[in-house]
């Protein structure tokens, strides 16, 4: 982008080293130097108030009432419940059994440990309606533990123009992977037993039952927390420029916009501090 002289608007070259404009003589460094401070100062103040009125919503939402502390915890007990027993799975055969009760823990770490090449089986005609549900119910846990960090993680944005549909949604997706898990593995099951019979038991247990109750919890406590407005944002004035208007005050009366020098030069009195006139000298 070409350089202009801020006064007689030429357009300077590389040649022009001199701190002067070879038109006008205007010094570039210093013209209207008082004003462009004050362009500087105001927008400061601007970016100040922008991320103030964010630091307090993140602070109301989360510990801005007794009802966003309550909301604070939930989230955590969300997390906390994927530690409970899920399901629990029984193989056995000619000198070979294993039980394994099946957490968030060992979810994950099975799906880590996965061998890909076994998805070929999800082709296999006699268990490959069986590997796929296995492999969903999986993805779908690992996927509500998912949302349920996120839950947390964007917790304090709950006070902002999105946050009520961005907490409704994840409640909602967590709720929704956490039931279809448990139906993917009771599926799972059942297509195990009608190619296989009596090799392979499992049952859901009651950890992915409260891991669902939990979220719809959390949607709940949400829903009310918008609809009766449990937590309010208290907001701390901030104030712009020379004549101290709140920033409410001051988007209302110039805009929105960041400052620039033409707003300052427009608006010289109401930006600058005027200059004490000094009294002249009387020799003597």
């Amino acid at each position: 982008m070409a350089s202009l002289c801020p006064k007689c608007k030429r357009k300077l070259k590389l040649t022009d080293l001199k701190p002067t404009c070879p038109d006008c003589g205007t010094n570039l460094l210093y013209y209207r130097i008082e004003e462009r401070l004050e362009v500087d100062a105001l927008n400061a103040e601007i970016e100040h108030a922008h991320t103030q009125k964010g630091m307090d919503r993140a602070k109301a939402a989360m510990i801005g009432s007794p009802w966003a502390i309550v909301r604070d915890v939930l989230l955590v007990l969300v997390i906390a419940s994927f530690l409970l027993p899920l399901a629990n799975l029984t193989a056995s055969g000619p000198y070979f059994e294993r039980d394994t009760t099946y957490t968030a823990i060992n979810l994950v770490t099975t799906l880590m440990e996965f061998d890909f090449c076994a998805v070929g089986l999800i082709g296999s005609p006699i268990v490959g309606n069986a590997t796929l549900f296995f492999a969903g119910s999986i993805v779908c846990v690992a996927l509500a533990l998912v949302v349920a960090l996120f839950q947390l993680i964007f917790s304090f944005l709950s006070c902002s123009k999105r946050g009520f549909g961005r907490n409704v949604t994840f409640a909602v997706l967590g709720m929704v992977f956490s039931i279809g898990s448990s139906v993917l593995f009771n599926m799972f099951v059942d297509a195990m037993n009608e190619v296989l019979p009596g090799f392979m038991n499992g049952s859901v247990k009651f950890g992915i039952y409260v891991v669902a109750g939990m979220f719809a919890l959390v949607l709940i406590l949400n829903v009310l927390i918008k609809v009766k407005g449990l937590v309010k944002v208290e907001y701390t004035p901030c104030y712009i420029g020379k004549e101290n208007l709140l920033y409410e005050e001051f988007v209302e009366k110039y805009g929105k916009q960041r400052v620039t020098l033409d707003m300052v030069m427009e608006h010289h009195d109401e930006f600058m501090t005027k200059k004490e006139e000094q009294p002249e000298e009387v020799n003597a």
